[in-house]
């Protein structure tokens, strides 16, 4: 698996994704940036582990979802809005895109087991897919390693343009892994799925950001669950989670700037 830096060429991690349907690019989170973010996931996770709410999965609940994370601190946002993320979904879908969804998957000791199902992130959509309209973007708050269920992934798998078997898949033939602090991008029609925890007292942790083309609907209804005063505070957040009118599309008591004469 090829390893890519911050200062590759856009047009090498494209042809990355066009040819294997993935890359990880390292070192795209400082620090500072891993130390934040940590701290405000954690703090998500623990206050719905204590509300008894936490969305837990997998032998005795060791794998924890948690969604809409545009509402759960500043911290998801700024990575919602990664300038080189944006940048590299863009060169893929164009400049018009919206964030489907922003979720933190945290894999736990033990979840060793029944995780860890084959999909694409476009698989909503009637096959065959000859268009990319989906990418996939994902931070690693933790080192991913073989061991600690790096995501797994099936290269080449998105010019197949039809969905996986949904099978239980502990041997996909590539593991994302990398250093915390990297970058993983995969195009929506990859085969993929959560991988494995097999260690000891090892968690991993990632954020997910799904971006797809503005005509289709996002998994998270923002319009419905975003915090509103994050419109206010990130005016960039409007066209990314569907407030904005695109193309005669989601318009308000009709279209504003469709130009339409009838």
């Amino acid at each position: 698996m090829s390893r890519l830096n911050k200062a590759s060429d856009l047009e090498a991690i494209r042809r990355e994704l066009d040819e294997v349907g993935y890359c990880v690019i390292v070192d795209v989170l400082s620090a500072e940036d891993l130390e934040s973010v940590g701290t405000a996931l954690n703090r998500a996770a623990t206050a719905d582990d204590a509300a008894g709410v936490a969305l837990r999965y997998g032998p005795n609940g060791s794998n924890q979802r948690l969604w809409a994370l545009l509402n759960r601190g500043d911290e998801f946002v700024r990575l919602a809005t990664h300038p080189l993320a944006l940048a590299i979904v863009r060169s893929g879908l164009g400049k018009d895109i919206q964030l489907s969804n922003l979720s933190a998957n945290i894999t736990g000791p033990g979840g060793d087991r029944e995780i860890g199902r084959l999909h694409t992130d476009q698989g909503f959509l009637p096959e065959p897919w000859p268009y990319q309209l989906a990418t996939n973007v994902a931070f690693f708050l933790d080192d991913f390693t073989e061991e600690n269920g790096a995501t797994l992934v099936v290269p080449g798998s998105h010019k197949l343009l039809e969905r996986p078997d949904h099978a239980l898949a502990p041997s996909a033939p590539v593991r994302l892994t990398g250093s915390a602090g990297s970058m993983a991008v995969w195009d929506g029609r990859l085969h993929h799925a959560t991988g494995l925890n097999r260690t000891a007292n090892v968690i991993r942790r990632g954020i997910f950001a799904t971006y797809i083309l503005p005509f289709l609907r996002t998994q998270e209804n923002w319009c419905r669950s975003l915090n509103p005063r994050l419109l206010d505070q990130y005016p960039e957040l409007a066209a990314l989670t569907g407030f904005e009118e695109w193309q005669t599309l989601g318009g308000v008591d009709g279209p504003k700037h469709s130009g339409l004469n009838f």
